[in-house]
């Protein structure tokens, strides 16, 4: 009941947000945890920043490598193999958390039979804002229905700093993920959920920084998001059965958020919607609006995913 986590804390270029996170994961209230520092050939002073903690008994490893690896997705493989711990949490360098989220995170990940990934809300920030979501209780679901209910729609659990997940569920999956530039997250969970179950801790134990500048951003404008998306859509429809609600569910939601997403031009919206199967003006309806408030407030108030 005092399981080890590995903490992996992949940082490129982030100095200036690094003291925040590396205290936020130094002093948590739970204590049994090992810290593996990956830095991705930085060039700011990230290697001062690090070595400053270098005498802390929870940090086990700094690994700098000599080239960048050109994938966020990369160093979640290589930190996760160096892991000696039975649980998994990645701490990425520009967010921070609440002192008390792993205690909270290992709670639920341990109060339901079966439970390979536990994640917590978080609450998104950035120089001009900040949202908070409305907190709620911890729920829990079989990971095959949340693949095909939730993630195939959209990356729910989508702030991997605010996440702890089963190594032995890991040790199985395919290192596809790592191909991936944008969605690799959204492969990974979806992966991993077919060995177990999810918990949703309804409390704010995370800040997500958001940035106007960031390759996510970047990707996305640039339809690469989209197509990604796509990719693994289809791997999930290739593992599962999906019946006709949850494709025409996936489909109406993307529609929606496809065409009125920001592109860098027009021609790229274009290739999205063909990609999709997505003709102007579908997901718009009164009907869509009514379905996506009853499935959405059915999972939050609950538990039940449609």
């Amino acid at each position: 009941m005092n399981p080890l986590v590995s903490v992996i804390i992949p940082n490129y270029n982030h100095a200036r947000f690094l003291e925040q996170r590396l205290d936020s994961v130094f002093n948590q209230t739970y204590q049994n945890f090992e810290v593996i520092v990956l830095d991705d050939c930085s060039i700011d002073n990230s290697l001062d920043v690090i070595h400053r903690y270098k005498d802390n008994p929870h940090l086990s490893q700094i690994v700098v490598n000599e080239r960048n690896s050109g994938s966020v997705f990369r160093q979640w493989e290589k930190g996760i193999s160096l892991a000696k711990g039975e649980i998994i949490w990645i701490a990425e360098s520009d967010d921070y958390c609440e002192l008390n989220m792993l205690d909270e995170l290992l709670k639920a990940y341990m109060a339901w039979p079966n439970v390979v990934v536990a994640f917590s809300q978080y609450i998104i920030f950035s120089n001009e804002y900040t949202i908070k979501q409305k907190e709620r209780k911890t729920r829990y679901y079989n990971g095959k229905d949340y693949i095909c209910n939730r993630l195939i729609r959209y990356c729910d659990i989508r702030n991997a700093s605010g996440v702890i997940f089963s190594k032995e569920a890991y040790s199985h999956i395919s290192k596809d993920y790592v191909t991936y530039k944008s969605a690799g997250d959204l492969r990974f969970w979806s992966e991993i959920l077919q060995y177990g179950n999810c918990a949703k801790v309804g409390k704010n134990l995370t800040y997500f920084r958001q940035n106007s500048t960031s390759v996510t951003g970047t990707n996305a404008t640039r339809g690469l998001v989209a197509k990604e998306d796509k990719l693994v859509y289809d791997y999930i429809s290739e593992v599962y059965p999906l019946n006709w609600w949850q494709k025409m569910m996936v489909l109406r939601r993307k529609a929606r958020h496809y065409q009125t997403d920001h592109y860098d031009n027009e021609t790229i919206r274009e290739q999205v919607l063909k990609l999709w199967g997505i003709k102007r003006g579908e997901g718009f309806s009164k009907m869509d609006d009514f379905i996506f408030w009853l499935s959405g407030s059915l999972e939050r108030h609950l538990g039940i995913l449609i």
